[in-house]
């Protein structure tokens, strides 16, 4: 397992992100979720594939770097997060 790296965001990631944010398909209660999330320095699976789903949208990552934001209705992949 490793933290989770937020500061290794992608810009396009997150830039992506804001952008569903005001176009409001993620919801602000998803994104207070996504942000407790962060501050509780979180463990995901070291050398693999990860999804975390916030309800809205979802965070797909590797290792302790987040690497995209999906849609709710795409599909993840690599170990489901709790």
């Amino acid at each position: 397992m490793a933290e989770l790296n937020w500061k290794a965001l992608p810009k396009a990631a997150r830039e992506h992100l804001y952008d569903s944010v005001r176009t409001r398909e993620i919801s602000a209660d998803d994104i207070a979720k996504l942000q407790e999330w962060i501050a509780l320095n979180p463990e995901v699976p070291g050398n693999e594939d990860w999804c975390k789903d916030f309800g809205s949208f979802k965070v797909v990552g590797h290792g302790s770097r987040p690497a995209t934001f999906l849609r709710k209705d795409q599909p993840c992949w690599g170990k489901r997060l709790p």
